[in-house]
């Protein structure tokens, strides 16, 4: 999926959703893109997931399909039950930003066709002002000095 084929406006809600659970960090939009591993690259894991996804869920009419916390996020803290597990249900599937939004488009929280869908790592956001959260900036890259 490109940047090409997203509804900004969508997107924007299903981040502001993000951010009512989680803070992203001041320059969080300097990557951010669909490809976005919301545990491992924003560090949404544990209680954090268990307030994230039921919400989006009902904010965005998703149905929860064969949705399992476990297949995506690790618990907070050690888990003592974590080795009677599947190997399928230890966090280790990524959750993609992508993967929300395709979700709120279908209604449908479907992990083969999540899964398999190649999300873009090209960052969304180019300037400031296309951010859907005020507060943020953009991590600007240096100037050459003997540019005028």
């Amino acid at each position: 999926m490109d940047n090409d084929d997203v509804d900004y406006e969508l997107l924007g809600k299903i981040i502001e959703c993000v951010q009512e659970t989680f803070e992203f960090g001041a320059n969080a939009f300097k990557d951010l893109s669909l490809s976005t591993d919301l545990n491992r690259q924003l560090g949404i894991e544990g209680d954090d997931a268990n307030e994230l996804m039921p919400e989006f869920f009902q904010r965005f009419s998703v149905d929860l399909g064969n949705y399992d916390a476990y297949r995506y996020f690790v618990p907070e803290g050690y888990d003592l039950l974590s080795f009677r597990r599947g190997k399928d249900r230890r966090g280790k599937i990524p959750i993609q930003l992508g993967m929300l939004y395709l979700a709120a488009i279908t209604k449908t929280w479907d992990p083969t066709l999540l899964e398999q869908v190649h999300y873009s790592n090209i960052p969304l956001y180019q300037r400031k002002a296309d951010i859907p959260l005020t507060g943020y900036e953009m991590q600007h890259q240096p100037q050459n000095k003997d540019s005028p």
